[in-house]
């Protein structure tokens, strides 16, 4: 038999061996880069629709707190110091009962306040101030873990209407304002946050003592 008629072995030569494993591993590099490119979209649209979530449900809660203010409420603004000396913004409600489910307190203070974090984001936390309590229970309730109610915001900014302007400051003391303003920006939501809220006015004294005499009903959807 001559050489030209003899019969190759069975089996893959070296090359193809190593032109297949380069074709598996570039399949293998695409399949892992749309799978990576699918989780990657998932997480994001999951931590959105969270972050989606905590705003609306912090939203409900602020606007039915302020259209259900007692008469008798006060609203201030003021700068306090976090456990780690880091300035803290505080909206503080006074003489409240019966909104952010707090009617146990009968005549004491709501505050909620922008808790720095260790990502350099804030958390806006209830806390609840008993009535009649002295300079160092306020100061203990203050430095207490309180109630988280919106995580990660940044730069969050309480803004009060009056008089036809909008002020920064609202000091101990001042009256209601017509209208109060929160914005910042939210871990996972692309645009900034701004939220109005309305808050009922009190003319007189004697309406405040009808109206606190009265239920307060509950705002229309």
């Amino acid at each position: 038999m001559s050489p030209s008629r003899q019969k190759h072995p069975g089996g893959f030569t070296l090359l193809e061996v190593i032109l297949s494993m380069g074709i598996l591993a570039l399949l293998s590099a695409s399949v892992y880069a749309i799978v990576s490119a699918s989780i990657g979209s998932s997480r994001t649209a999951m931590e959105e629709q969270l972050a989606v979530r905590r705003l609306d449900s912090f939203l409900r809660i602020t606007r039915d707190t302020f259209l259900n203010l007692p008469p008798q409420s006060t609203v201030a603004y003021v700068i306090g110091k976090a456990a780690g000396g880091q300035p803290e913004p505080r909206l503080l409600l006074t003489q409240v009962q019966g909104i952010l489910g707090m009617p146990s307190l009968a005549g004491g203070s709501a505050v909620l306040a922008a808790r720095p974090r260790s990502d350099g984001t804030r958390t806006i936390t209830l806390v609840r101030i008993p009535p009649h309590a002295t300079e160092q229970e306020q100061e203990a309730a203050l430095s207490s873990t309180g109630i988280p109610l919106l995580p990660k915001i940044r730069n969050p900014r309480w803004s009060f209407f009056q008089g036809g302007a909008w002020r920064q400051e609202w000091p101990t003391g001042s009256p209601r304002p017509e209208l109060i303003m929160f914005a910042g920006d939210l871990d996972g939501l692309p645009d900034p946050v701004e939220a109005i809220f309305y808050v009922p006015p009190v003319t007189s004294a004697s309406q405040a003592t009808q109206a606190a005499s009265t239920p307060t009903p509950s705002p229309a959807p």
